[in-house]
């Protein structure tokens, strides 16, 4: 089932990524950079939600991949920081 509600989500997405790439006003811009980015956020609900329900079900199965802490934790940080001349 997961991939009949992943589907039209990669579709959204794949199709304003097209749409980005033509000519638009920067009103129109505004708008489709909005629902290229929201789009992308619900295909992430969508898998957690999916995650979700195979670990309730017992059906998650994890892979094993050796990784840096260290490397990780400092990319993961620099995405946390705020933008050059960004204020919070």
């Amino acid at each position: 089932m997961s991939h009949e509600i992943r589907t039209p989500m990669n579709g959204v997405i794949a199709m304003t990524s097209l749409l980005l790439e033509t000519p638009l006003t920067h009103e129109q811009r505004g708008y489709v950079d909005t629902i290229y980015h929201s789009s992308e956020s619900l295909l992430t609900i969508i898998n957690d939600i999916l995650d979700f329900s195979k670990i309730e079900s017992g059906k998650l199965e994890l892979e094993h991949h050796p990784f840096e802490l260290r490397v990780a934790l400092r990319n993961r940080s620099t995405c946390w920081r705020p933008k050059r001349g960004e204020t919070n």
